[in-house]
């Protein structure tokens, strides 16, 4: 199987338990050894953070029902590590009634080849999302007053209909 495929289909399970409501499932996703660095909450690591990861969930999903929704931006497959970012949206609906609460963050995930061939999250990172804004208007003339630089995708050059470069 392919690597990136198996981290995106690692990440349908991760956001299938948290939809289900199902500790032991988003645990299995995270190495027994990984280190959390969640927005917001103080940073566990090693034996510390499964077990910190399994009280939290615990909690969580005693008090509300949970979806998780995941945008994976690029996944980068780099030997036996990974690099996978994007945004979460976790919406929480409060069991005994109430207004739903969602929270989006932008997440880096570094994941690890174990045993087996499983890929597991070795390190998690998010952060608040902002609203996306353009780039100053300085550094927007800056970057129209550079150079422009080939496509990396190819060297060759784009030929119009008449067969001229264009």
């Amino acid at each position: 199987m392919d690597d990136s495929y198996a981290i995106r289909l690692a990440k349908t399970k991760l956001r299938d338990a948290y939809d289900k409501g199902n500790v032991k499932g988003v645990l299995s996703v995270f190495a027994d050894r990984y280190s959390d660095m969640s927005a917001g909450l103080a940073s566990f690591y090693g034996t510390e953070a499964p077990a910190v990861l399994k009280h939290r969930m615990e909690k969580l999903f005693a008090r509300y029902h949970a979806q998780l929704a995941v945008t994976i931006i690029s996944i980068q497959v780099q030997g036996p590590l990974a690099f996978d970012w994007g945004w979460q949206r976790l919406k929480l609906t409060p069991k005994k009634g109430g207004r739903s609460t969602t929270t989006r963050t932008r997440y880096l995930e570094i994941w690890q080849k174990g045993a087996g061939e499983n890929w597991k999250i070795a390190i998690f990172i998010d952060n608040v999302d902002v609203p996306p804004q353009m780039p100053p208007k300085e550094v927007l003339a800056e970057l129209a007053s550079r150079p422009r630089m080939a496509s990396r995708r190819s060297g060759r050059r784009r030929r119009s209909k008449t067969g001229q470069p264009t």
